[in-house]
């Protein structure tokens, strides 16, 4: 008979739980840290072919985890949101938690759900990096929003005339942070700022335009409002090469069964090639879905219906899925609806029939899904000529195609 080990791992500490047959034989506190560790690994010595389990909580676990794979320990990670339900069913009169608790449950559920035993996927490491870049592309957008709020009391007229969030630019307003400073610039100053940050291209403005729109500018003087603008810029500048380095790496450690599918994907006019990249790295890759249904699951865009005898509601979406794949759906669904006319004219019709851009635009995330299911079980590149409606397609979507 099996040994399972259940480990809840919190940042400092972690508790351990061995479970043999219907007894749990052994619970214990451990420090984390190389003294846990080795302690832990005396301790699965004594049996054979122990089988760790533990939760996919935070980060924490990771450390644990990778030392117990490096002793060739067989360790597996179980998702919060199945042990959470596991937990209510056998908790039911007892729904008080503790750590120690925590962790006889992971061990026996270990023992009676051996199905939803998997290890961590090698390639794990691609979906925390594409979900860092798009906090940070977050940050970004938004210390965006707040350069033009600023710009918009400190130097409004400026946004009419050139691109504020170019590089040569940004360096300007960085010394020069409003049309009162600016003003008052030589236009020397301004020039080698230009030769200094223009980057081998020419800017589509000269010092002395800036500084004449400057003097014409209806712009206030606030030092203050000032000094919140150049902490934005500075975050910019900041982000930006930062997140232009995490997408190359990312890039990179793409495979080559990856690097078919993003090709493949990107072969939908309104999807970048840096988009894609991001959903495989959510889904790891779109032929382990045995049909479109349970890719659309996944991603928890899945319609909820309630019915009761005659009545049939159909209700928003799960949201049971992965809210990063939702929201990279939504930018591939936005990119679509403007620049792909088989896309757009879906968009049109299901608006015109629910009535409402929310349910249109869910309407063809689901839509977009099964055509990028598709595109990668045949293997074809995207061409609006040929029917996505016809048999052999939904054939293949449906994970009946032999």
């Amino acid at each position: 008979m099996n040994y399972f080990v259940g480990i809840d791992v919190s940042k400092d500490t972690f508790n351990i739980a061995v479970l043999h047959q219907q007894s749990f034989i052994l619970s214990k506190h451990l420090p984390m840290s190389q003294e846990g560790f080795s302690q832990l690994l005396s301790i699965l010595k004594q049996y054979p072919k122990p089988i760790v389990v533990m939760e996919s909580t935070g980060r924490f676990f990771l450390p644990l985890y990778h030392f117990l794979l490096a002793n060739d320990i067989q360790a597996f990670v179980i998702n919060p949101k199945i042990l959470h339900r596991f937990f209510q069913f056998l908790s039911a009169n007892n729904p008080s938690k503790s750590d120690t608790k925590d962790a006889k449950l992971l061990a026996l559920f270990a023992q009676t759900n051996p199905q939803f035993l998997n290890p961590l996927p090698p390639d794990h490491h691609l979906r925390n990096l594409s979900r860092l870049i798009q906090k940070l592309k977050k940050e970004l957008s938004e210390a965006k929003t707040q350069i033009k709020y600023a710009l918009s009391v400190l130097f409004p007229e400026v946004e009419k005339h050139l691109n504020i969030f170019s590089f040569s630019f940004l360096n300007i307003l960085l010394k020069y942070p409003g049309a009162s400073y600016l003003k008052k610039a030589s236009t020397d100053d301004i020039a080698s700022i230009i030769n200094s940050t223009s980057k081998a291209r020419k800017p589509s403005f000269s010092p002395q335009e800036i500084i004449n729109l400057a003097k014409k500018s209806i712009g206030i003087h606030n030092p203050y409002l000032s000094q919140t603008f150049i902490f934005y810029i500075e975050k910019i500048l900041f982000l930006e090469p930062r997140i232009q380095k995490l997408e190359n790496m990312l890039l990179e450690e793409i495979d080559h069964d990856q690097n078919q599918q993003i090709k493949l994907i990107s072969s939908i006019r309104g999807i970048s090639p840096k988009l894609a990249v991001h959903f495989i790295a959510e889904v790891k890759d779109v032929n382990r879905f045995s049909n479109a249904k349970k890719l659309i699951k996944y991603a928890g865009t899945d319609p909820v219906i309630k019915q009761s005898g005659k009545f049939r509601i159909n209700m928003s979406i799960s949201k049971q899925g992965s809210p990063w794949l939702r929201n990279i759906l939504f930018q591939m669904a936005v990119g679509v609806v403007t620049w792909n006319s088989y896309f757009r004219e879906y968009f049109l019709r299901k608006k015109k029939e629910f009535k409402s851009y929310k349910k249109a635009m869910v309407a063809v995330m689901n839509k977009l899904i099964r055509v990028i299911y598709g595109l990668c079980k045949k293997g074809s590149y995207f061409n609006p000529v040929l029917s996505f409606n016809s048999k052999n397609f939904i054939s293949i979507c449906e994970g009946s195609h032999a």
